[in-house]
């Protein structure tokens, strides 16, 4: 009994054991099942696995070449071999920072290409590879991805498979994804859109446009290169005459002793070639020094001189212009960064750094060059004024107010300040005759002839550098498109190509974005809009100033009502996040941007009337730099939920410029009326005076510059602070070196053909 016993608990012990194996091990087991199945992060992952292609393909019709390659790849693929491993590799598959705004999964083009190369590799695919970029829809319950993901993703294949027929086997895959999501109770889709080669099938040595501006460039560099050596023989003769003219008078003086005050002819001649201590050698005729107009000698020094004016009394402006195009270079760089980035949710992250405000209410960056264009455009006028007055009363008057004037129009930004190549005809036409109150046909007429060759002047100087960058952006882009592995949401390949001659009439911005060629340039087209009004005000001035200065306002007036009107309407609020919401309605409108031109066309005229002679009382100074830059900071990091609510936003894009230009105002008379310290010291500093004279042809290169570097890349970028600081100073650095090449080939030339054209040399000797 006690055996039968014995053996009963034996039994009843194994029995029990079994059972709790088998229970630990049923729950070990549902529970690594339901982890497997519901598991959204494994659903993914096993999107673009290849190693069950070879399922997919009994569903799908494709190439029997394509089909066979791709049988041949996967099962080496589940042998292991490497070059199976490498294509695998190559293309893009799940990757980390899903949940983190990454919408790219792109592998690698490069990989893809050097897997194939014989002459380094030992194992290489028993086929051609090429890569495409398909764009897929992706949806994740409602938690994980609530919202589609456009995600961009790379795949290496065999060179016999076409796009259609890569897309079919997504298809198929598309089909698995489905089936094993609904098997687990998961939401989730996966959409194919397209797939496309990379690189597409444009030959840009096939493009006609391509061919005219290469000829455009080996043209003008051939000239370039006669010009500057012919300019180098100039200048050694000159400097050989003038070393035996001086052995000649060093003789002549020893041996004949000269009175004090007596002077040779020699050295008057001396003294004139002198005047000019950018030029080496003697004045030429017309057509000589139409050759010398592009040489690189003498244009280069005049870009790079860090030589001040006589007076310097608006040297800070050079500082101004400058500091406001790096600044517009660093805001182009973050959001190209974050358009590239794989981990996109952290710019809302960096959105929410109070320092971002920076970048996000960026916009009165350019408001600088506008209040600095009206108030070079106002002391100009004033000043040729004042020149056909004084040209009554002396050669000396003459001569000190033709050095003022070379202070503010030497070479300098075009965009930024106003030709006096043609004021010399407004002057003798209209100055000369005796002043009244009601203007004749006559005067009518001159000032209307001299209007449009004020403006003609203009947007020549202009428009040889602007075409040439329109015609390298849009060839650039249509590179950058067809080799890209990302998806570019500028156009200019498109808007360019149909829309270009709406920029060269600097009327561009009056069209919407989708359409505009070079989106940025809508600056260009505002500047000359406000070069008109300010004209036609200065015309106005010259008999009846109150008249004019009561447009102004009514003008600034005029765009505070309209620009609060058309955003109440809207019901905007400004966002830091969305900076440009409001593109075609506000942002780049001339009705909404033309408050700091005017304000700098006011100080213009009060530094002239004042001659920069001002005695500020200490207190007015010490209440004035405080308020202007209280201004400044407001206007940038005012912004400090993030937004603003309808009526705030109205004033805040409305009178916000104008105020911009105001606290601008008082920096620049301050500065010049010799209030500045530090500031004006920094401003005026004559490293600055070069890549102030940059400013302009780096403004329109920079974006290609940026688009052509960041869209070319293998793969995105990890976003992160001192990453975009980094490539910014490489941008920066980019852009006043391609800058600098533009101007020695179209913006200097035209400057120098321009004066020569117009009589500039008429004075000059001639051989």
């Amino acid at each position: 009994m006690c055996s039968n016993i014995a053996m009963s608990t034996r039994t009843m012990f194994l029995v029990t054991i079994s059972v709790l194996v088998c229970v630990v091990g049923a729950n070990v087991n549902t529970t690594s099942e339901l982890s497997g199945n519901n598991s959204r992060m494994a659903w993914m992952k096993g999107l673009l696995d290849h190693h069950e292609w070879v399922a997919l393909l009994g569903n799908v019709t494709v190439p029997a070449q394509c089909e066979a390659d791709l049988r041949r790849y996967v099962t080496a693929l589940n042998e292991g071999q490497l070059w199976a491993s490498k294509i695998l590799d190559a293309s893009g598959q799940y990757s980390n920072n899903i949940l983190f705004g990454n919408e790219y999964w792109l592998g690698s083009q490069n990989a893809c290409k050097d897997l194939q190369l014989t002459q380094y590799y030992t194992q290489t695919p028993p086929f051609a590879t090429t890569f495409y970029v398909a764009k897929i829809n992706l949806t994740v319950d409602a938690e994980h991805l609530p919202e589609s993901r456009l995600m961009l993703v790379g795949q290496c294949v065999p060179a016999s498979c076409s796009s259609e027929a890569l897309g079919a086997v997504l298809a198929a895959a598309e089909t698995a994804a489905s089936a094993r999501a609904a098997a687990t109770g998961i939401v989730a889709t996966m959409q194919t859109l397209y797939v496309r080669p990379v690189p597409g099938s444009y030959n840009i040595f096939h493009d006609t446009k391509f061919h005219i501006l290469v000829s455009v460039m080996l043209i003008v560099g051939l000239w370039m290169v006669v010009a500057s050596g012919y300019e180098g023989y100039l200048e050694r003769r000159y400097r050989a005459m003038v070393e035996k003219r001086d052995l000649e008078l060093a003789s002549q003086n020893n041996n004949h002793k000269q009175p004090p005050n007596s002077t040779t002819r020699a050295e008057s001649d001396a003294d004139e070639h002198c005047k000019d201590k950018e030029l080496r050698r003697e004045t030429c005729g017309m057509w000589s020094e139409l050759l010398l107009s592009f040489s690189v000698l003498s244009n280069g020094r005049a870009i790079l001189s860090t030589q001040t004016a006589s007076d310097g009394a608006l040297t800070c402006l050079h500082g101004m212009r400058f500091m406001s195009v790096i600044w517009v270079i660093m805001v182009h760089t973050y959001l190209t960064v974050f358009y590239i980035a794989d981990n996109k949710t952290m710019r809302t992250v960096t959105e929410r750094n109070f320092m971002y405000q920076s970048v996000g209410n960026a916009s009165y960056c350019v408001d600088t060059f506008f209040f600095i264009s009206g108030l070079l455009v106002t002391i100009l006028f004033l000043r040729g004024e004042d020149k056909k007055i004084n040209n009554k009363s002396g050669p000396q008057t003459q001569v000190a107010d033709k050095d003022i004037n070379k202070n503010i129009n030497g070479y300098t930004n075009p965009a930024l300040s106003v030709s006096v190549i043609s004021q010399q005809s407004f002057y003798e036409d209209l100055l000369d005759k005796p002043k009244s109150t009601v203007y004749s046909k006559e005067d009518v007429f001159k000032m209307t002839k001299s209007f449009f060759v004020l403006l003609f002047y203009r947007i020549v100087r202009l428009s040889p550098a602007y075409a040439f960058v329109i015609g390298v952006n849009e060839l650039a882009l249509r590179y950058t498109h067809d080799h890209t592995v990302f998806e570019p949401a500028i156009f200019d390949h498109i808007t360019c190509d149909h829309f270009w001659w709406r920029n060269l009439l600097y009327i561009n911005n009056l069209y919407p974005q989708r359409e505009m060629c070079m989106v940025w340039s809508w600056y260009m087209a505002n500047d000359t809009q406000f070069y008109v009004v300010g004209i036609i005000l200065l015309l106005i001035s010259v008999k009846h100033m109150k008249f004019a200065m009561i447009s102004l306002f009514v003008i600034m007036g005029s765009s505070w009502a309209t620009t609060i009107y058309i955003s109440v309407w809207h019901q905007y609020k400004a966002r830091i996040q969305e900076p440009f919401e409001m593109f075609d309605p506000l942002y780049d409108k001339p009705w909404s941007r033309i408050g700091p031109y005017l304000v700098g066309m006011i100080i213009g005229w009060y530094l002239h009337r004042t001659k920069c002679q001002v005695k500020i009382p200490y207190w007015v100074v010490a209440v004035g730099w405080p308020t202007s830059l209280a201004i400044i900071a407001s206007l940038i990091f005012g912004m400090v939920d993030g937004y603003f609510e309808v009526w705030p936003t109205a004033f805040y894009v409305s009178v916000g410029h104008t105020g911009w230009g105001v606290a601008l105002a008082w920096v620049s008379v301050a500065c010049c009326c010799g209030y500045g310290g530090l500031v004006n010291s920094a401003l005026s500093y004559r490293g600055l005076l070069p890549l102030s004279r940059l400013t302009y042809c780096a403004y329109l290169v920079h974006p290609t510059v940026m688009m052509y570097t960041s869209f070319l890349m293998d793969g995105p970028l990890h976003l992160q602070n001192s990453i975009v600081l980094t490539i910014y100073a490489g941008y920066a650095v980019m852009a006043f070196l391609a800058s600098f090449a533009i101007s020695l080939a179209f913006e200097a030339p035209v400057v120098r053909l321009l004066k020569i054209v117009s009589g500039g040399n008429r004075n000059k000797k001639t051989h």
